[in-house]
């Protein structure tokens, strides 16, 4: 628990610093996963947000006082991350369980419809969930390249997926620490960790520490990806035509997963779509950007 102490307690310090109170909330569900944890702050239109493939909500912190002066926000911490609930994903249907766990989600909290924002792993959520369920999504808003729609992954993320190889990584030179939570920003998240406070790698490092955190990274890894990259069973760019509420992508100029110029190719398979470029950004551009994406983020998804 001393664990969990420390990520509330620095948690609460960024929220102070950021001038913002959300309720952090748990929601027993009907899924898998039972109990789901989440951050609620604002009003207005219901708006879920879904992080990426290694953090949980608070990577949101810098973006919720902007986006709750428009809407009602439910920031979710997927299977194993943050204080949901941890999951082993060994042997489960990956993309099954995605559109089981938003589905579960939105039903435990009472929502039939909301606008949608995912991140990296976060985007493949919500598209999988999206395509199975049009009805119960809005508006859908894909910040940072989504994964799954492009096999090429940074090798780092590869090998991490190798059993065996990994455990041997975390125990070594990938063992958490607060330098190498920079680093991982730095290599695969932001054009600029320098950008991010002390405070904020400090409270991701002790993410990263979190009961079960380790092995829902390790078994997700495990299940997406080999040594070649993204599995092509779970590939979804070939159906993102059939995905028809409004789409709209925020990218970064310097995103590590995917070019903007292979995204904008793709994104335009999508009938009802825009593409936004942000940049001096990388994959999570928000952390690089944060007034322009806010700015980008309200003026589509509000009405």
């Amino acid at each position: 628990m001393e664990i969990v102490n420390k990520y509330q307690e620095t948690r609460d310090f960024l929220f102070e610093q950021a001038g913002i109170s959300p309720q952090s909330k748990t929601v027993t569900t009907k899924g898998a996963v039972k109990k789901v944890h989440y951050l609620k702050l604002g009003n207005g239109k219901p708006f879920i947000i879904v992080h990426g493939g290694l953090s949980h909500s608070s990577e949101w912190i810098n973006m919720l006082k902007p986006l709750s002066e428009h809407f009602h926000l439910y920031v979710v911490d997927r299977p194993g991350h943050g204080l949901t609930d941890p999951i082993n994903y060994n042997g489960i249907d990956y993309r099954k369980s995605a559109v089981d766990f938003i589905h579960s989600f939105m039903d435990g909290v009472g929502l039939e419809k909301a606008l949608f924002m995912g991140n990296s792993m976060g985007g493949y959520f919500s598209i999988c969930h999206a395509l199975e369920y049009p009805e119960r999504v809005e508006k859908l808003l894909l910040i940072g390249a989504p994964a799954g729609m492009n096999y090429w992954v940074p090798p780092i993320l590869r090998l991490l997926g190798v059993k065996g190889l990994n455990k041997l990584l975390e125990k070594t030179v990938g063992k958490p620490s607060i330098d190498g939570t920079r680093k991982i920003h730095q290599s695969i998240l932001v054009a600029d960790a320098d950008k991010l406070s002390d405070e904020y790698i400090e409270h991701c490092y002790y993410n990263s520490l979190l009961p079960g955190t380790a092995t829902a990274r390790r078994t997700m890894l495990e299940t997406v990806l080999t040594l070649k990259g993204w599995r092509r069973k779970l590939y979804l760019t070939d159906q993102l035509n059939q995905l028809k509420m409004p789409v709209h992508f925020i990218w970064g100029d310097q995103d590590a997963f995917e070019s903007n110029e292979t995204g904008v190719v793709k994104a335009k398979t999508i009938e009802n779509h825009t593409f936004k470029l942000i940049e001096n950004a990388g994959h999570c551009p928000w952390l690089d950007q944060p007034e322009q994406c806010a700015t980008v983020i309200i003026d589509k998804l509000k009405d």
